[in-house]
């Protein structure tokens, strides 16, 4: 960590000649009041504008140039500007990032500009029914908690983003003490560090940037339903889960992979390969520092969605009452393992976990978290999806209209 607060993470990966940098802010939708919703995503949009130095087409092409990317994403809890090069590059992607985040000019031009292209991007994501559905979910369970909004913003609120609010965020936010560097691949730490070191600060607004509020869980279930002109509809079915320091999401973890994680789970089996109901189903986890949604999801046709659900709420009461075989259970860990690995087999995704964990404090390896799976019994698992299940779902269905009094029904039984 630099005097200023600024955190520097590496990984050396010699066997590669590529070079992965990535810049994290603390913040993300999360961080947001309802007045700045969407600013940390518009925020990501205005910092590829152009700097003192350079025109938006400059920075693109620097990294083009030498075939390397630059992108940027924002999330609910932290923003990451990154760039993927050869190693021989890795001076020009340290000077590029550095000039975005600290240099750039953010003019009223740019911002109107920018405002027209996200409202074209939230018109985009309505049309989405996936989509549509898993931020009704998230809206129903987290409320009016940061959790509950959508990353991108809403209509209203990009509509009446100010110039100088968007500033003042950048200010807030974007401090050393709120970034991390995160770099993996032929990386050379100290000069990384003696790089940065020279950096200019982003002046700061006084004062220490507030942390979000706890977030509230709504346990109460229910329906949402969103009428699109589809042909299909997609469904996303969640209950409340923990956040990720939270030790229950090992025995979770392997629920989700044993329920719906591949075609060999026993949602996969039973509504794909025996009924044919639908092309495929998933279940899966997504955790956040405090809170996090166990979910199932599928596409199908409306009038498969009650049978599907039907056989949903009878799978997950078997797990719940009986638990899991210990061929299962193994096989859960086996498939834990591999995808784990695969997942960050790359400098690029070396580089992502360095950063989020150091944005969120997570300091434990691959290794310590692997052994934490491999750890699990078959009854913590059934004992964790009997907590997980005795509180009724909340399902939201997004697409072609749906008869919705068979469903409610299902729901009012659970």
């Amino acid at each position: 960590m630099l005097p200023n607060g600024l955190q520097i993470v590496t990984e050396d990966i010699r066997s590669t000649n590529t070079y992965a940098l990535g810049i994290f802010a603390s913040v993300g939708s999360r961080h947001e009041t309802p007045q700045l919703h969407g600013a940390s995503h518009f925020l990501e949009h205005l910092l590829f504008k152009g700097t003192s130095t350079r025109t938006a087409e400059q920075i693109s092409a620097t990294i083009e140039a030498v075939g390397g990317e630059l992108n940027a994403y924002t999330a609910k809890e932290h923003t990451c500007f990154y760039a993927r090069v050869l190693h021989s590059d890795a001076e020009l992607a340290v000077d590029v990032l550095t000039d975005m985040i600290s240099n750039s000019m953010i003019t009223g031009e740019d911002v109107d500009a920018e405002r027209a292209v996200i409202l074209d991007e939230i018109s985009m994501h309505a049309d989405d029914p996936t989509e549509q559905a898993a931020e009704a979910v998230a809206a129903a369970v987290f409320g009016t908690s940061g959790l509950g909004r959508a990353v991108i913003g809403s209509p209203s609120s990009v509509a009446t983003l100010s110039r100088p609010s968007i500033v003042q965020h950048w200010s807030r936010y974007y401090r050393p003490s709120s970034l991390v560097v995160a770099a993996a691949g032929k990386v050379e730490h100290d000069r990384l560090v003696q790089r940065l070191a020279v950096v200019d600060a982003q002046p700061v607004v006084p004062g220490t940037p507030p942390d979000p509020s706890p977030t509230m869980i709504n346990e109460q279930g229910g329906l949402i339903m969103r009428k699109l002109p589809l042909e299909q509809c997609s469904a996303v079915l969640a209950f409340p889960s923990p956040g990720i320091f939270d030790s229950r999401r090992y025995a979770l973890g392997l629920l989700s992979l044993i329920v719906g994680g591949g075609m060999a789970s026993r949602l996969f089996v039973e509504v794909r390969e025996r009924r044919g109901l639908s092309y495929s189903i998933d279940a899966g986890e997504t955790a956040y520092s405090d809170a996090g949604l166990w979910s199932v999801e599928w596409q199908c046709a409306p009038g498969k969605l009650a049978a599907i659900v039907k056989l949903v709420r009878a799978t997950l009461a078997e797990v719940a009452a009986h638990g899991v075989t210990s061929e299962e259970l193994a096989r859960a860990k086996g498939q834990m393992r591999g995808q784990t690995a695969l997942s960050f087999d790359g400098p690029g995704s070396r580089m992502s976990r360095l950063g989020i964990n150091a944005v969120l404090g997570d300091d434990r390896t691959l290794t310590e978290l692997l052994r934490s799976f491999d750890q699990v019994s078959a009854d913590q698992v059934r004992v964790e999806a009997e907590m997980l299940f005795k509180h009724p779902p909340t399902l939201a269905i997004a697409g072609a209209k749906v008869a919705s009094r068979g469903v409610e029904s299902l729901l009012s039984r659970w």
